[in-house]
Order: structure tokens, then C-alpha cells, then sequence
């Protein structure tokens, strides 16, 4: 082979990344996503410690009440000044086009009524259609009941992607 036919393929071999990654489609740029979160389970206990791990979340539904997709959050204690504490999260969303995932602090009051407060987080990518969002979400507590099965603590999110 000569020198001139392996600079060639070398150059070639070195730009197939470069014109994959660019006929990839991008994530949806300015769409928002607004999913309603229904708990269906939370294993952050009533007295919880520095560096304790715990799980939460549960089925997700559009506005119109459908269920859409599952989501769930784990986190890690970072700190406690009770009746609240701080956790570090991150967190799955399952959607039909992907999953979209998130990262935040959140403030958890902790008892009888657990749950975080209204909060932001940054969306930090995902799969399928969603693999390379980024953005920003909002979520507000939309009330229910921690002990009542048919009344569950939900959350609405509101997700915008920007890329």
C-alpha cells in the first residue's frame, strides 16, 4: 500500500466519527415536557443519616391524566438540619421517545409527611431521542396524601430542553 493511499484512509477513518455524531439528530431544542409524578414509593426513613441512600418515584402521566412513562430519583443525604435535610439527586424519566435524566440539591422536610420542596434541577442528558439534552426543570408539589394509597404525593414537572 502506498503512502499516499494510507494517508487517505487515515484521514477518512479519523472524520467517520466527526459525520456520524453530526447526522445524528439532536435532541428537541426548546421543547417542554411537563409530566405529572404520582409516589409510589420513598425509602427515605424518619430519621435519616449523613450519607444515607434512598429511593423515590413512580408512574409519570400527561396533563390529561394519561400514564405516560415511570420515573425515579435516587439520592444521598448530604446534610440534616432537621425538621429538613439536603440530598443530592438524580433522576430517570422513561418516556416513549427516551429516557430524560435530571440533577439537583433538594430540600426534603422529613417526618410524617415527607416529601421535597418545589425545586429546580439540570437536565443532564439521556437516551434515545433525549441522549444529548440539556436544560433546565422546574417542579412544584402538587399535594396528595404520604399514607393514603389512592391520594399519593405527586409532582409536576415541567422540563425545557434547550439542546
Amino acid at each position: 500500500m502506498s503512502w499516499t493511499r494510507l494517508l487517505t484512509l487515515g484521514a477518512a477513518v479519523a472524520l467517520l466519527p466527526v459525520v456520524t455524531a453530526s447526522a445524528a439528530p439532536a435532541a428537541p431544542a426548546g421543547e417542554t415536557i411537563t409530566v405529572t409524578a404520582k409516589r409510589g414509593v420513598l425509602s427515605l426513613p424518619a430519621v435519616p443519616t449523613v450519607g444515607l441512600a434512598f429511593l423515590g418515584g413512580g408512574d409519570l402521566f400527561d396533563e390529561a391524566g394519561a400514564k405516560i412513562g415511570e420515573g425515579y430519583s435516587t439520592c444521598l443525604v448530604a446534610k440534616i438540619a432537621l425538621p429538613e435535610l439536603t440530598s443530592h439527586c438524580t433522576s430517570a424519566f422513561r418516556l416513549a421517545k427516551g429516557e430524560i435524566h435530571l440533577s439537583s440539591l433538594r430540600t426534603y422536610t422529613v417526618g410524617t409527611t415527607s416529601s421535597f420542596k418545589d425545586s429546580t434541577m439540570a437536565v443532564i442528558g439521556g437516551t434515545g431521542e433525549y441522549k444529548d439534552a440539556r436544560g433546565e426543570a422546574k417542579t412544584a408539589k402538587q399535594g396528595g396524601a404520604l399514607l393514603d394509597p389512592l391520594a399519593p404525593v405527586s409532582y409536576k414537572f415541567t422540563i425545557t430542553l434547550s439542546s
